[in-house]
């Protein structure tokens, strides 16, 4: 009988193959496992040690898909339901909060900017809400721009260690924004924030997918994405206390802004450091490797061997990532919808969200009682965030909650753009909040839509970095279509956000059909193999 960390091959394979073939499927398992020298992984069976230097089975060199369906086939879940949860709720304290830091600093950096502008920041740097708009639209090119180059040195020096030296740039240079003084400098830190944060995103989105199964990606995706509803949240009332720190040392309350917000990326890149594991197969931290243990060697092998039953693939996901890797995800036309519905809904936030405590102001509200409504709509958002993952994970209807999120947020700038043109500010508030507060929440599913839908990790990677890259391109867009001449009722501006985000629900709706044909081909038999999955995701 096996013993608890054996790894048995299953009954269909022919007694005289059986044990040579899975001495070899596990012993390339556990090389695979073995990333980590310091630790020898349990999962040689006894059969291994009766394998002679001959003893090989042909399709030890057959490709990837063979070697994944082979391994998957040579393992067997030997564990129970309460020693898996166990595994998971220990990745729920460990990693989920980690990468929800660095996203919500992340968001912090990007967004405090929009906070500045109630306390003078236009006129204290010398720039006009014009170039301000030029400045946030270079910021997310130089995100566009990188975001894919990002990604490929996240998979040549680790997710763990890419992600740690990330946050940590994109928190010095958050820092340093404090001592612009004119449009020069402005647009410099622009750029170098767009440079240090690219790849954040899709890096972490990719290490959730390594440590968890399928059907557990909705809920941590959506948990994740609430770190940027509830830095949107957070920044208004953060920065209704740091305001007020104006004078101190001869600083405006902005710039101190800047500093305090930055400093709390440095504190959280040196968490990264000292706590981030870095695999299913190496699950220890940089600093802490040899001081911590967050699992007993029988969790490290539930850890490693439950999501490579899930999803077979991922024993590949330490393989380098290749031209053709990239070539094959570029070209695939089911990806381009996903971007779309990200893109066009994506840039009216990108819009709104810059200004709203600026709009918010203009009702005439104090500059801190308006920083302090702001956070109103993030605080929607939060909720309808998790609540939308959950309902995700329960009825794995992704599109149907993306198509659902979108057309409530098209029906709020309907009623935004209406009441905008009345007089009572109270309604204007309310509206902008729940604009605000559905903004986004449709997008943690539309992220795990389209990952559910790639057929290897590799090519996940790169569709993660191009859907960021669509919602930054977006949002550059975004940041040129409330202009000066059109405050402070932004008429235009309000129209276009309305048709950016009807264009995102008509792509969404269109996407979810188009699953659902193509699933019918595949049950006929008349879609190629070069598609490489069982079943698409509508």
């Amino acid at each position: 009988m096996a013993t608890a960390h054996e790894v048995t091959a299953p009954a269909t394979l022919s007694a005289s193959a059986s044990a040579s073939r899975t001495a070899s499927t596990v012993s390339k398992y556990a090389q695979f496992c073995l990333a980590d020298q310091a630790f020898v992984f349990v999962l040689i069976t006894a059969v291994d040690e009766k394998r002679s230097a001959d003893d090989k089975y042909d399709g030890e060199q057959a490709n990837g898909d063979s070697w994944a369906a082979t391994t998957s086939a040579a393992l067997s879940a030997d564990w129970t339901e309460a020693e898996e949860a166990a595994v998971r709720w220990k990745l729920d304290l460990i990693v989920m909060p980690l990468l929800w830091l660095g996203f919500f600093v992340f968001q912090l950096e990007r967004g405090n900017i929009s906070n500045a502008l109630t306390d003078g920041f236009l006129k204290a740097v010398g720039i006009t809400q014009d170039q301000f708009n030029t400045g946030q639209g270079v910021l997310y090119l130089g995100i566009v721009l990188l975001e894919i180059p990002s990604n490929v040195l996240l998979n040549k020096f680790s997710a763990q260690k890419w992600l740690t030296i990330q946050v940590f740039a994109f928190g010095l240079v958050a820092t340093f924004q404090a001592w612009q003084h004119n449009y020069a400098s402005f647009l410099a830190t622009r750029i170098l924030l767009g440079v240090t944060e690219c790849g954040y995103i899709p890096g972490a989105l990719y290490t959730i997918s390594t440590f968890y199964k399928r059907s557990e990606l909705a809920r941590r995706n959506a948990i994740f994405f609430t770190a940027t509803a509830t830095a949107s949240a957070c920044s208004g009332l953060l920065a209704t206390g740091i305001l007020p720190l104006a004078g101190t040392d001869g600083l405006a309350g902005w710039r101190w802004i800047f500093i305090v917000e930055g400093c709390m990326a440095l504190f959280v890149a040196l968490l990264f450091l000292a706590f981030m594991p870095a695999s299913p197969a190496r699950p220890t931290a940089i600093l802490l490797a040899n001081r911590v243990n967050y699992f007993t060697e029988r969790e490290r092998y539930i850890l490693l061997a439950r999501v490579v039953l899930d999803d077979a693939r991922k024993t590949d996901q330490n393989r380098p990532l290749t031209w053709a890797d990239i070539r094959s995800t570029l070209t695939n036309w089911r990806v381009y919808p996903h971007l779309l519905v990200t893109m066009a809904p994506i840039a009216s936030v990108g819009a709104i969200g810059t200004y709203s405590p600026t709009i918010i102001k203009s009702l005439k509200f104090s500059t801190l009682k308006a920083n302090a409504l702001s956070s109103v709509g993030g605080w929607i958002l939060v909720v309808m965030m998790v609540v939308g993952g959950i309902l995700s994970d329960k009825t794995k209807a992704r599109g149907l909650l993306v198509i659902a999120g979108l057309t409530f947020l098209w029906v709020w700038w309907i009623v935004l753009q209406q009441v905008s043109l009345g007089t009572d500010k109270w309604t204007k508030f309310a509206f902008l909040s729940l604009v605000n507060g559905f903004g986004t929440c449709w997008h943690p599913m539309n992220a795990t839509w389209l990952s559910l839908n790639q057929a290897t990790p590799q090519q996940r990677s790169v569709a993660m970095a191009m859907f960021v890259m669509a919602a930054n391109t977006g949002a550059a867009v975004g940041s040129q279509i409330m202009r000066a001449s059109d405050a402070p009722l932004y008429r235009k501006g309000f129209v276009a956000n309305l048709c950016l985000v009807s264009a995102g629900l008509a792509f969404a709706i269109g996407q979810s059909v188009q699953y659902r044909w193509s699933n019918k081909r595949l049950r006929r038999g008349e879609l190629s193999s070069e598609d490489r999955v069982d079943k698409y995701h509508p």
